[in-house]
């Protein structure tokens, strides 16, 4: 059984078939009615809040037991006190209980070296704090369960002008030092016992404010995974692509999930569009010029050069000992010539030029171009774009990368860009992260005065 949270937390690390292999019978959402299955142990993992202790409790309440006398209990992180004394309290469940642990991985492992918090809607409270807020605390706690997993008691480190960044030290500092003291038997890298002293040294957490750098997230950047996720509708890591049918008179809707379980995925994400679809292309190429491949067309007709895409699911039918291979660098080459032809459709060479110039105040050949006329191209680049958060997206970049603008600027690519009321308080959303909007206090002043009448 697993909440809504655990599921998350589960799914990133592992697939269906890995947690069958564990004899794990069945997977079900606590959330949901369930079927009883009083011949069989129960495994729960939870979430260690009250919602999830509620339904846990429903499962045991008088006169219904759903699951049979092994009860096994597991938690992301640490279960607070007045929730252990809930559980205490509910006598059927304590004959059955089996173990109840944390086991400290109350984040989600999305790639071998990156992992998220799944907090997606905590960032504006930072800006809109007053004194330490329950997100902190959260984002504190499941930190801990990360040096916890690593065996990290790490160093922290941030830029001390940060109150956001000096705030969260200060309090994941107090968890993790509480996380170790209630944890004798935990060892740590660097640390005084046996285990650790031949490892490595102490680790380092650095704690970044995003309103040290918010033009980065903004700015196109054209690598594999970065296209397919700002050009591709994407639902979490499974991506919808139009994939040949058989034979190859039309086309139909194919989910794939690109996560650490596709190694082609995992070699190629990091690379430059470009290099990924001349690794795909040459790739099939040596299939189909393989002994195989020869005695099978592969040569003969013409496809030691770039291959299309209806060349490519033709290849596939004719060579079905290399299938699987075959299928997933045709899937891949589908998904890459997606992000291409939102590239070459939206134009984004000629706007990815202006974002770097924008950026770094240089233009492709070194020169140092007039403001007036970086406004002018970005004015005719909005007039372009249909879709309004595009629009947003540009004027942003421009605000954030020239330190706010002159007043006869920020109108015109106002009026350019035709925000919604959202948008536009969006926009002066970043005043509160501390970055300009105006180019000088004088002006900003000036513009409130008028709004305010």
């Amino acid at each position: 059984m697993v909440d809504e949270h655990s599921m998350r937390v589960v799914s990133a690390a592992v697939g269906m078939y890995d947690i069958m292999e564990r004899k794990i019978t069945l997977v079900e959402s606590l959330e949901k009615k369930r079927a009883p299955f009083p011949d069989l142990g129960a495994v729960y993992l939870l979430n260690p809040v009250t919602s999830s202790i509620v339904k846990l409790l429903e499962d045991f309440s008088a006169g219904k037991s759903l699951y049979g006398n092994g009860v096994f209990l597991y938690f992301l992180g640490r279960l607070p006190d007045n929730l252990l004394n809930e559980i205490k309290t509910c006598r059927p469940l304590m004959k059955r209980l089996m173990a109840l642990t944390e086991i400290n991985v109350d984040f989600l492992a999305k790639e071998e070296r990156s992992f998220t918090l799944d907090m997606r809607d905590s960032f504006s409270s930072f800006y809109l704090r007053k004194g330490n807020t329950p997100i902190e605390v959260s984002i504190a706690e499941k930190l801990v369960t990360v040096c916890a997993t690593l065996n990290e008691y790490p160093h922290i480190r941030y830029r001390q002008s940060s109150g956001i960044c000096t705030s969260l030290a200060s309090v994941f500092h107090l968890k993790m030092d509480e996380f170790v003291s209630q944890n004798p038997s935990w060892w740590y890298h660097g640390g005084p016992g046996k285990k650790q002293t031949a490892q490595k040294e102490r680790g380092t957490l650095l704690l970044l404010d995003r309103a040290d750098d918010c033009l980065s997230p903004l700015m196109h950047d054209f690598t594999y995974q970065s296209m397919v996720h700002d050009l591709l509708p994407m639902d979490g890591d499974r991506i919808t692509f139009q994939s040949e049918t058989n034979d190859s008179t039309k086309t139909e809707a194919k989910d794939v999930l690109l996560d650490e379980r596709d190694p082609l995925w995992v070699e190629l994400r990091g690379k430059h569009i470009a290099q990924v679809i001349e690794t795909l292309s040459t790739r099939i190429r040596e299939i189909m010029s393989s002994s195989t491949g020869s005695s099978l067309g592969g040569k003969k007709s013409g496809q030691g050069g770039n291959m299309s895409l209806s060349q490519m699911a033709s290849a596939l039918k004719a060579l079905p000992e290399y299938r699987e291979v075959m299928s997933k660098l045709s899937q891949h080459m589908h998904i890459s010539h997606e992000c291409m032809d939102v590239f070459k459709n939206e134009g984004l060479l000629d706007l990815s030029d202006l974002e770097q110039t924008l950026a770094t105040g240089k233009d492709d050949d070194g020169r140092s171009p007039k403001m007036a006329d970086m406004i002018d191209r970005v004015e005719e680049a909005m007039m372009r774009m249909k879709d309004p958060k595009k629009r947003l997206r540009l004027i942003l970049i421009t605000t954030i990368s020239q330190g706010g603008l002159r007043t006869q600027d920020r109108r015109r690519l106002m009026n350019a860009a035709e925000l919604s009321r959202t948008d536009a308080q969006t926009l002066n959303s970043l005043e509160v992260m501390g970055l300009a909007v105006f180019a000088s206090p004088e002006e900003r002043n000036k513009m409130m005065a008028m709004l305010t009448g």
